[in-house]
């Protein structure tokens, strides 16, 4: 009985929660993106399963600019990092090619907040390249606060939000406007409202 409790707990269903949600804790309180985007990678190996890192992911929303399953997907594929792709979590999203043949692919489809609020489907098309599972100016625009910060968020933004009134692509526009504006509002920028009209 003494023995019992001195003995330390070392199974991996012990330990692995924790780890799991101290790296996603740390990751929701890291001031710099490169940082969070780090530590979001230590939390794909860290966390058990591909429930645990959702679950703990969940419990900070706003942490990445879209949905859980969405991140997995782009930053498995994406990761140089061996340990990471081949994590547990990683390997629920990232399948051999020969696993899905191109006819069982789903259509792929983003869907984005306007400035207005509504909902908008955007699909890849001759005018619209996608990143992996997103529009590349998503992604673009991802790369932008990472590499030129709030200055160049913004100016993103103000770029798409002159382009709202284009009755071919102005819902896009919109949705880019917003999605820059919603990166703008997660680095903390101090941003000055849309200019509209």
């Amino acid at each position: 009985m003494v023995l019992g409790a001195c003995t330390a707990p070392n199974s991996d269903e012990e330990s692995a929660p924790t780890g799991c949600a101290a790296t996603m804790a740390d990751a929701a309180v890291a001031s710099e993106v490169d940082e969070q985007v780090g530590l979001l990678d230590n939390a794909l190996v860290a966390c058990r399963s591909y429930e645990a890192f959702t679950g703990e992911l969940a419990r900070y929303p706003g942490i990445i600019g879209y949905d859980a399953a969405t991140f997995v997907s782009l930053r498995c594929a994406r990761v140089d990092d061996e340990l990471v792709r081949t994590s547990p979590t990683c390997a629920t999203v990232v399948a051999p090619a020969s696993t899905l043949p191109p006819t069982t692919l789903p259509e792929l489809v983003f869907v984005g907040d306007t400035l207005d609020g509504r909902k908008v489907e955007i699909r890849p098309s001759a005018t619209v390249q996608f990143d992996g599972l997103v529009p590349a100016v998503v992604q673009q625009t991802v790369d932008i606060a990472i590499e030129s910060g709030c200055e160049g968020v913004i100016e993103q933004r103000d770029l798409w939000a002159s382009r709202v009134g284009d009755p071919l692509y102005g819902d896009e526009a919109s949705v880019y406007a917003q999605h820059a504006q919603n990166v703008a509002d997660y680095i903390q920028c101090d941003s000055p409202p849309i200019p509209t009209g």
